[in-house]
């Protein structure tokens, strides 16, 4: 049984952090490279619930069997899942919905596209620095977790 948690505990750490890698240095430049900013966005939009949704997923799954593995929740593993759980939920439910409004916005009042891109533009450096922080986070967990199994 502590070997099923404990996979499911890397395996969902290694999706959660593997997802970001390939999203924000892969997906991402190739669908604004190949769509342009207009239609990447449109499809960056569409992305996104799906990748914020993984996030989620991944953040229950890790919490929960760190909870229950016996490595425990001692040191910085709990923190650092906590602040990763903190920047997916805020970026997913806040930032970028707020992005998505103002994007529409912007779409409805093409007048008004001149006050509103700062606005986005702020939203979307906010989402980098979350998605950033949970990158860092995620890959300081990890070193952890493999340090656990070093000692």
């Amino acid at each position: 049984m502590q070997t099923t948690i404990t996979f499911i505990h890397l395996l969902s750490l290694v999706c959660w952090i593997g997802s970001i890698v390939f999203f924000s240095f892969f997906t991402a430049p190739a669908v604004f490279t190949t769509l342009g900013r207009e239609q990447g966005g449109e499809m960056m939009s569409v992305l996104f619930p799906r990748y914020y949704g993984l996030g989620y997923v991944c953040s229950v799954l890790a919490a929960a069997t760190l909870l229950l593995s016996p490595m425990g929740a001692t040191g910085l593993r709990l923190p650092f899942l906590i602040g990763m759980a903190a920047c997916t939920l805020y970026a997913g439910l806040v930032i970028s919905p707020s992005a998505r409004a103002v994007k529409k916005q912007m779409k409805d009042e093409p007048e008004n596209r001149e006050t509103l891109e700062p606005r986005f533009q702020s939203l979307h450096a906010w989402s980098v620095r979350l998605n950033a922080t949970v990158l860092i986070l995620g890959l300081g967990l990890l070193w952890l977790t493999a340090a656990h199994f070093q000692s």
